[in-house]
């Protein structure tokens, strides 16, 4: 017998934030598990992606989570932006300022606030009544954004209903937020995730690291069984076709399907790369597509090692058509930097759909436990050495350009991850119920 829950999730498809690509699956998987979502989210307005309309599944939505005259808390947070695509702070090399003067200071601290906190917040009282029209038995919130966790706070408060919070990334305890929040944003951030966590039945972080240190940064305050995880997953369904082959005749490819920016340590990469080459290209020569942009730093260190005729960029593709590309390599590349000690990039989980080979440079372990399960690939760590070596081991495994990936990669598919958040729906509900 199917059970109804109440899923907060602001980008929800046909949103196109990558974000919405967990809820949307498990929004399409937990009816096969014995849940059954009523969705709450934001406008998809000019953010959607008509490829996404068909694989919305026909269930209750409401897209009322923005608007509402509380929206004037977006007057008080600051305007400038610098010149070009924002940067995360750890970027720049630059600390968060320290503002003078109370409002300035409150400005600052309110800059830590997403775009749609006001309008969350302001629809409270219509998702309560939302949740209780369908019969719904569980709250479950996702964050991003961060303001849905007080908003699911808050729906369990009018409800009494359990609540899961479904935080993805880490938030307060994330080096690269941190250090572009002054102080007063990040006694906010805390003040908000400690009493949103307080609240919650379950909170579920999306790798075994982050829920770690989750338990390790909030012992004493919250019980360490209240904190969960379930890993990203990759969906068969959100894929238009199926994985292409690379031209085993063609040029070794590495392909990296995001962005560069120096908090990913792209420069460690292109150095080990131009290292790798000093002795000449492999027979049939290299190349290295991007798709996504790149900083001014990282363009430059491409053109001083003499990169420029082996790193170039491509068209984006959208998520539906990624296994056209990503298909096509003899290497797939995951870049993260020195502080992502806690993430697996979500990229991963793509290249596990298209079962090309993966090198993950990465100083988080839980990546190379990953790939030796799914039977891809390889982790090294933020070393140049280890990274040519790696490189020369793909290299030598050109000639599989037709390898079977095998079954492994399977177990990050979308089907177990909706039976554990379902076993995670389970006990905390029969944990509140006691």
């Amino acid at each position: 017998m199917s059970r109804r829950f109440l899923m907060i999730s602001p980008y929800f498809a046909p949103h196109r934030a990558v974000g919405a690509k967990r809820t949307l699956s498990f929004a399409r998987r937990l009816p096969a598990e014995g849940w059954d979502p009523a969705v709450v989210a934001l406008p998809a307005g000019d953010e959607a992606d008509p490829r996404l309309e068909a694989l919305v599944p026909d269930v209750p939505i409401s897209r009322s989570l923005g608007g509402g005259p509380a929206t004037w808390i977006d007057r008080l947070k600051p305007k400038a932006k610098p010149k070009g695509r924002t940067l995360y702070a750890s970027d720049t090399g630059q600390k968060a300022g320290k503002p003078k003067g109370a409002l300035a200071r409150w400005s600052g601290a309110l800059s830590v606030l997403d775009k749609t906190t006001a309008g969350q917040l302001w629809a409270v009282p219509r998702v309560a009544a939302f949740a209780r029209k369908h019969g719904c038995e569980l709250i479950y919130a996702t964050s991003g954004p961060p303001a849905s966790l007080s908003l699911g706070r808050a729906v369990k408060r009018l409800t009494g209903l359990p609540l899961v919070l479904d935080l993805r990334d880490p938030w307060s305890i994330e080096p690269n937020y941190r250090a572009r929040w002054t102080a007063e944003g990040r006694a906010l951030v805390d003040r908000i995730e400690a009493g949103a966590f307080a609240a919650a039945d379950r909170v579920v972080l999306n790798t075994r690291a982050s829920r770690d240190a989750h338990i390790a940064h909030y012992v004493g305050r919250v019980p360490a069984e209240r904190f969960t995880f379930v890993r990203n997953f990759f969906d068969p369904d959100f894929f238009e076709s199926p994985p292409a082959r690379p031209d085993p005749d063609g040029p070794f490819r590495i392909v990296y399907f995001g962005h560069l920016r120096p908090s990913k340590n792209a420069l460690l990469f292109m150095q080990a790369l131009a290292r790798f080459l000093a002795d000449g290209p492999p027979p049939g020569g290299l190349e290295v597509l991007t798709l996504g942009e790149m900083t001014a730093e990282e363009q430059a260190a491409i053109d001083d090692l003499g990169l420029s005729d082996v790193v170039t960029r491509g068209d984006w593709l959208p998520l539906p058509r990624a296994l056209e590309l990503l298909g096509t390599a003899h290497l797939l590349l995951d870049l993260m930097g020195p502080k992502h000690h806690l993430q697996i990039s979500g990229k991963i989980y793509d290249y596990l759909a298209a079962g090309r080979p993966v090198l993950s440079i990465s100083p988080n372990p839980e990546v190379g436990e990953l790939l030796a399960d799914a039977g891809l690939g390889e982790r090294v760590p933020l070393d140049e050495a280890a990274i040519v070596a790696a490189l020369g081991r793909a290299v030598a495994r050109k000639a599989e350009a037709g390898y079977d990936p095998g079954a492994g990669r399977l177990n990050y598919s979308a089907a177990p991850a909706a039976a554990r958040m379902a076993s995670i729906f389970v006990d905390a509900t029969e944990e509140h119920a006691r």
